[in-house]
C-alpha cells in the first residue's frame, strides 16, 4: 500500500514538473498546410496572415516566398520575447546526378543525346564519355535547354526560425501580395420618388497558383500605407482570365443553401480605417475573383447638368454642352472601389468613388448630355494698370484691375421634362468679386456660381459682371 503511495505521488510529480517546463520552454506547435489560414486581415493591396505557429522551422516553396515580404514574417502574441529570427534559402543539390544531353556532334536535322553526369548545375558542367572525341571521359558546358532530367529538379525552399520565449500561444504573422480586395458598386437610379439603390460586393481575389481556405476574415477599407517589396519579376497578365466566384461553387448543380453563403458586416471603424468582418469560413480557388456580399447603405443621389469653366483671363464666345453630374451620399462609410451607374435599368456609365465617410457628398459626372447646351460671351468693359507693393519698402509691382461682363444662354432641347443645371465659373487671379449685387449668381472665393432650372424645351438668358484683378 505505502509502495502504491509513494509510485502515486512521484507521478503527480513528475506532471507537475513537466507541465513546469513547458511554460518555461519556447511554444512549439504543428503548422498547418500554408493554404490553411486561420486569421486573415486583407487590404487592398496585400493580406496579413496570422496563425497558431507550428513545428520549427517554417518551410515556404519558391512560389509562395515570391508572394511573401520577408521582413514582415515576426511573431505575435502577449508576452512574446523574440531574441532571434533566421531566414534560410535552402535547394536539394542535383550534382552528380545522371542525366541526359544533347551530343556536340548532334546536328538540328540528327538530334542525338548520350547519358552524362552533373558536375556542376550552377555552371551546367557535365562529364560524358563520347567516343568520337575521348576515350577518357570528357568535360564540357552545356546549354539548359540541351539537358534531359529523369526527374524534376528540385526547387529552392526557404525555411524561417525563432528564438523566443513564452508563455502563452504564439502565432506568426506575415504579409502576402497574392490576396487582396476591392469594392464594386453598382448604383441604380429610378424616377422620384422611389429610393435609389446602391449595391456593394467585396471582390477579393486569390492571385496564387493553390485554393486558400480561409477561417476568419476581415476585410481593412481606408488609406492604409502598407506596401509589399518590388518583386523581381514580371506578373502573369491576369486582366482577362479572372473566374468570378458568386454562389456557385465549383461543379455545384445550384446555389448553395443561403445559411452556407458568407457575407460582409456593416464595418467598425478603428483608427481612421473601417473594418469589415466576414461572417464565417470561406475558401478561394487558385486565379479566383471572389465576390461576397456587403451591407446595402441608404443613400441619397441628386441628379443635375453641370456647366464648369475656367476664366484665365480675356474676352470672347464659347459653346458648350453640360456634363451629367451626380452628388451621393450615404448613411455610412464607404470605402473606394469601381461604381456601375444604372437608370432605368439602363447602363449610363461609371465612376470610382473615394473612401467616403457617412454622411458626406461625393459629385462625380460620367459625360455629356448633348441635349443641354450652353453659350457664353465674355466682354471687357473697362481695364486699369497700377502699381502696388506687396509689402512696405518692397518692390512696386504692376496690377491690372479689369471688370467683364458675361452673358450666359441656356438651351434645354428635352422635349418631355426640365432639367437642373448648376453653373460654377473659376475665375484666375489676384482677387475676384462680383461687381454688382446679383440675385442669380453667387460668389464662393475666387468661383462664381448660379443654379437654374431650364424648362423642357426652352431657353433663358443670364448675365453678371465681375472684377478681376491680376
Amino acid at each position: 500500500m505505502k509502495s502504491f503511495l509513494v509510485l502515486y505521488l512521484l507521478t503527480i510529480l513528475i506532471v507537475i514538473g513537466n507541465g513546469f517546463l513547458h511554460h518555461k520552454k519556447p511554444t512549439k506547435g504543428t503548422t498547418d498546410d500554408n493554404r490553411q489560414l486561420a486569421n486573415v486581415k486583407i487590404y487592398s493591396n496585400l493580406a496579413e496572415i496570422i496563425q497558431p505557429l507550428g513545428s520549427l522551422p517554417l518551410e515556404f516553396s519558391a512560389d509562395e516566398w515570391n508572394d511573401i515580404r520577408a521582413d514582415s514574417v515576426t511573431l505575435v502574441g502577449e508576452n512574446v520575447n523574440l531574441t532571434q529570427q533566421t531566414i534560410t534559402e535552402k535547394k536539394k543539390s542535383v550534382n552528380n546526378t545522371l542525366i541526359h544531353v544533347r551530343l556536340p556532334t548532334s546536328s538540328n536535322n540528327k538530334i542525338e543525346y548520350v547519358k552524362a553526369t552533373l558536375i556542376d548545375e550552377k555552371r551546367n558542367l557535365v562529364k560524358l564519355i563520347d567516343k568520337d572525341i575521348s576515350k577518357e571521359p570528357i568535360y564540357l558546358t552545356v546549354s539548359p535547354d540541351h539537358i534531359v532530367y529523369g526527374d524534376e529538379p528540385p526547387q529552392s525552399k526557404y525555411y524561417v526560425s525563432f528564438t523566443f520565449e513564452s508563455k502563452d500561444q504564439v502565432y506568426v504573422s506575415y504579409l502576402r501580395s497574392n490576396l487582396n480586395w476591392k469594392t464594386s458598386y453598382q448604383l441604380n437610379l429610378f424616377d422620384e420618388p422611389k429610393t435609389p439603390v446602391l449595391i456593394s460586393m467585396a471582390d477579393i481575389r486569390n492571385d496564387g497558383q493553390s485554393k486558400i481556405e480561409i477561417e476568419h476574415a476581415e476585410l481593412l477599407g481606408g488609406d492604409i500605407n502598407l506596401q509589399m517589396y518590388p518583386q523581381q519579376y514580371i506578373t502573369e497578365a491576369i486582366s482577362n482570365q479572372y473566374q468570378y466566384a458568386y454562389s456557385l461553387a465549383p461543379g455545384a448543380a445550384g446555389p448553395l443553401p443561403r445559411a452556407t453563403q458568407p457575407s460582409v458586416g456593416k464595418g467598425e471603424e478603428v483608427a481612421g480605417l473601417y473594418v469589415f468582418a466576414i461572417n464565417q469560413p470561406f475558401s478561394i480557388e487558385a486565379k479566383t475573383n471572389h465576390l461576397l456580399p456587403m451591407f446595402r447603405p441608404r443613400v441619397t443621389v441628386q441628379r443635375y447638368a453641370l456647366i464648369s469653366k475656367y476664366f484665365y483671363g480675356g474676352a470672347g464666345s464659347s459653346t458648350g454642352k453640360a456634363q451629367r453630374s451626380y452628388r451621393l451620399s450615404s448613411d455610412r462609410f464607404l470605402s473606394r472601389g469601381n461604381c456601375i451607374i444604372r437608370e432605368s435599368d439602363r447602363l449610363v456609365g461609371e465612376t470610382s468613388l473615394p473612401d467616403l465617410a457617412a454622411k458626406d457628398r461625393h459629385e462625380f459626372s460620367i459625360g455629356q448630355d448633348p441635349e443641354i447646351v450652353y453659350k457664353e460671351n465674355v466682354t471687357l468693359i473697362s481695364s486699369r494698370s497700377y502699381n502696388e507693393s506687396i509689402r512696405r519698402g518692397g518692390i512696386p509691382q504692376e496690377r491690372t484691375e479689369s471688370v467683364y461682363n458675361v452673358n450666359l444662354v441656356l438651351k434645354n432641347f428635352k422635349k418631355t421634362r426640365p432639367v437642373k443645371i448648376e453653373y460654377e465659373q473659376h475665375i484666375h487671379g489676384h482677387s475676384v468679386k462680383l461687381s454688382i449685387p446679383n440675385a442669380n449668381f453667387t460668389q464662393d472665393g475666387s468661383t462664381i456660381k448660379s443654379d437654374f432650372t431650364i424648362d423642357a424645351d426652352d431657353e433663358k438668358t443670364f448675365s453678371y459682371k465681375f472684377e478681376l484683378i491680376k
